[in-house]
């Protein structure tokens, strides 16, 4: 309703020539799209998108057996306004007039119009003589409609979604604009039954969702892939190859040394280009940006943030690297290694280069596994190797202003890690603000690490621009894998978090399945502590120890044995509820917080694991619990919580 009224004044004072044609331009949808007035067009401004023609409604119509109205033109509704005022001042009712476009209309009363436009000879009786029998139904206004007031003007948080492999992102086969969309409309409903209180006291505005696409650059005429894909194609089963082709070779794609960079620049300049768009249209924005991905792109910004330079006491905006580090590149002299363990927060391990009277030149010289093996951890490793990787990029860019030399050499290999060939040694580009948080929705990016050759991350690996990271999946998701176990082996026995049900507490037969095991755990519990005190009796009857059969010993160990068995069941039993109690510290990539959540899987999904297993890895863009979770995430760094 408030665009509809914005537009509307904005085509009064348009009419009455009070503004050019030119400045009748309103933004619509939360911002994300444009109005021209004048030309009666919608333009998307985030994403590239077909314009849309906008109308301006006042006179509707629909069919007996439909449920929507449909705007007459906007000529049509002229003419009709005009004729409407004419009867209800003459009191001409009970009239069909005929207008230029065919249509004819029947005014039987101010509340009684019909459209006979498609029925052939109509009296003024409303007696039809041929053709179909129901007339449509005309409507004047828009009293009666269900329209909603709009998106709240007030964003307090950014948060940009990065879509996974091809062009669509769920099984009905929608693209990553219109999931976001929806997702988008679920916050809203999220807040007004979950926050009523803060949205009631109007201490919080919305969230605004901002689709990612790599997709389309990939597969455009830059890259010629598909034009080289084409030819090699069999031309059997086609729709198949097709789809394998356009979706599942992105996977390939990226762990291609030529590709890889493509995807991972498009990324990251999409990512910069919308955040700057979204600040000129939002200049008083001061929430902060978190970034989530889905699937593959939950790798690729894995993949970026864990190479951004580490940042110390910096706003986000300012340069990524600090004023100490910008002054060793300006000037395009080495640093020494004191300094770069100073600007690094590496002191402690200084005197291990020290040792072994290294320079800087022989810094850049240093591979991963020589790193390693001086001793340095895995989170110092890869924040002196990005550090490094970056400082000769920034260098290089100020060769090319200064003399035209080229950036940086677009060739890529791989590098070797500890356990073989990892991921392909690229340039990584760096991002205009410093995320909040990341949200990976059934990600594999464990199991792409550990095919990289990398057996554990360690505690001190950290994303060193985004403090908060989780990792969202459903139970029942192939694609999904777990990250705590990477950073602690220990964590294997341990459960992901349940994330609660945005209806409250578990679902029911979840909490039926505890509530069994725990029950099953108390009945073997009960046997044998029966068959111990059976036992003891028959032992205290026994008149003598000499008089023991020479068995008893190797019985009464069998018994132990039972004893500590049902001790070990009995735990194993109670085991999951007791450790959703324990709060662990795992490591630093979340601020030593649990990283890794399980979404609660539905009653019918709990039937068959594999018949559900092609949607669940979908289901996270419909999913109010992965929304909940998100938004209570977002606004607790704001001291907001939900209603209880």
């Amino acid at each position: 309703m408030l665009d509809s009224v914005a537009l509307d004044e904005t085509f009064q004072l348009l009419s009455e020539g009070k503004i050019a044609t030119e400045e009748a331009i309103v933004k619509t949808d939360g911002g994300r799209y444009d109005v021209d007035v004048s030309r009666r067009l919608r333009t998307a401004i985030y994403w590239e998108e077909t314009p849309l023609s906008v109308r301006r409604c006042s006179w509707f119509f629909k069919g007996s057996l439909e449920t929507r109205y449909t705007p007459y033109d906007e000529d049509m509704a002229e003419k009709l306004e005009e004729e409407y005022h004419n009867s209800l001042t003459n009191s001409l009712w009970r009239r069909v007039l005929e207008f230029p476009l065919g249509n004819k209309i029947m005014f039987q009363n101010p509340n009684v119009l019909l459209d006979f436009s498609n029925y052939g000879p109509v009296d003024d009786w409303t007696q039809v003589t041929e053709g179909q029998i129901r007339p449509l139904i005309v409507k004047r206004g828009i009293d009666g409609f269900d329209i909603s007031d709009g998106e709240k003007t007030v964003i307090d948080h950014l948060i940009f979604l990065v879509h996974g492999i091809g062009s669509v992102c769920d099984l009905r086969f929608r693209s990553v604009v219109e999931v976001v969309d929806d997702f988008r409309i679920l916050s809203f409903q999220m807040l007004d039954t979950h926050f009523p209180t803060a949205v009631a006291e109007q201490r919080i505005g919305r969230v605004e969702f901002l689709p990612v696409s790599w997709h389309a650059p990939l597969h455009g005429d830059d890259t010629g892939i598909d034009k080289r894909l084409r030819p090699i194609t069999l031309p059997s089963i086609p729709k198949l190859r097709h789809f394998a082709n356009d979706t599942i070779l992105d996977v390939l794609f990226y762990t291609s040394p030529v590709y890889c960079e493509t995807i991972i620049s498009t990324v990251a300049h999409e990512l910069n280009r919308l955040y700057k768009i979204f600040l000129q249209r939002n200049p008083t924005f001061e929430g902060q940006v978190s970034l989530g991905g889905h699937s593959l792109g939950s790798l690729i910004l894995f993949d970026l943030l864990a190479h951004q330079p580490l940042v110390s006491n910096q706003e986000p905006g300012d340069d990524i690297l600090d004023e100490e580090a910008v002054s060793y590149v300006s000037d395009l002299n080495d640093p020494t290694v004191e300094e770069v363990c100073q600007v690094l927060q590496l002191g402690e391990h200084l005197v291990k280069f020290q040792r072994e009277q290294f320079t800087f030149s022989d810094l850049l010289l240093l591979s991963e596994e020589d790193l390693a093996s001086l001793g340095l951890p895995m989170g110092p490793r890869k924040r002196l190797l990005t550090y490094l990787r970056d400082l000769e990029i920034r260098r290089a860019k100020l060769k090319q202003e200064d003399g035209n030399i080229p950036a940086h050499d677009s060739t890529v290999s791989y590098t070797i890690g500890l356990a073989g060939t990892g991921q392909p040694s690229i340039s990584y580009p760096l991002l205009d603000f410093h995320p909040a948080a990341f949200y990976a929705l059934g990600s594999p990016t464990a199991m792409f690490v550990t095919v990289r050759g990398i057996d554990c991350l360690g505690e001190d690996f950290v994303l060193p621009t985004c403090p908060k990271f989780y990792n969202i999946f459903h139970p029942y998701d192939p694609i999904a894998y777990r990250i705590e176990t990477l950073i602690d082996v220990n964590m294997v026995n341990v459960p992901p978090v349940i994330i609660p049900h945005h209806k409250g507490r578990k679902r029911m037969h979840i909490e039926l399945r505890e509530t069994m095991a725990r029950f099953s755990a108390d009945i073997k519990e009960r046997f044998f502590e029966s068959f111990r005190s059976t036992w003891s009796t028959v032992q205290n009857l026994t008149t003598f120890r000499s008089s023991m059969p020479p068995g008893y010993e190797e019985e009464s160990q069998c018994t132990d044995d039972l004893d500590t068995s049902n001790s070990d069941e009995s735990a194993a039993a109670e085991k999951p509820a007791a450790v959703e109690s324990v709060i662990r510290c795992i490591g630093k990539l979340n601020g030593g917080s649990r990283i890794d959540y399980v979404l609660q899987e539905a009653p019918l999904e709990s039937f068959n694991e594999y018949l559900f297993a092609l949607t669940s890895h979908v289901v996270y863009w419909e999913s109010e619990d992965t929304m909940l979770m998100m938004l209570r995430e977002t606004y607790a760094g704001m001291d907001i919580h939900p209603d209880k």
